[in-house]
């Protein structure tokens, strides 16, 4: 009778371990979902402001009224990105840090276009064999960069579980 038990106790004790890590599993992995849920939504605010700063700096030398303001706007919404895109890179899964190096050297190379357009610089672009506009740089900064954040934000979305895709 005594065998038994502690049989059973010894069962008792095993089945409320297991339940346990259990628990604890399961709160691990969902402070993890947590986690990047965060940096994505972060992330993709950030790459949205840099984007839309780098429209709205393209506008103001088109009006030639690029003010110190417009300076800081750009200069604070790049180092945002910059911040958070650093931390992101310790976090996010290899499809969507593909992606997001993407974006970011899209609006690096978007930063680096405008700040040579300003500068009086332009490159000549091998593939259109012609110097680089203010033209190119809105068609790059509205068109290019901001389809790569949108294929950045399905890729996230995705890894969430949270798109139809």
């Amino acid at each position: 009778g005594q065998r038994i038990a502690a049989r059973a106790k010894e069962q008792e004790f095993n089945l409320q371990r297991r339940q346990r890590q259990e628990e604890r599993e399961a709160g691990r992995r969902q402070a993890e979902f947590e986690e990047r849920r965060s940096i994505y939504a972060r992330l993709n605010t950030a790459a949205r402001q840099y984007q839309q700063a780098l429209g709205f700096y393209v506008r103001a030398m088109v009006d030639d009224a690029v003010t110190d303001e417009a300076r800081a706007d750009l200069a604070d919404a790049r180092q945002g990105f910059r911040d958070l895109y650093s931390d992101a890179q310790m976090i996010l899964p290899d499809k969507v840090l593909n992606a997001a190096m993407s974006v970011s050297a899209s609006l690096g190379e978007a930063y680096g276009l405008i700040k040579r357009l300003e500068a009086g610089k332009p490159r000549i672009r091998p593939d259109a064999k012609q110097a680089e506009t203010i033209e190119m740089a809105r068609e790059y900064a509205y068109v290019t960069v901001y389809n790569q954040i949108l294929e950045l934000r399905q890729l996230m979305r995705e890894d969430l579980g949270v798109s139809d895709q």
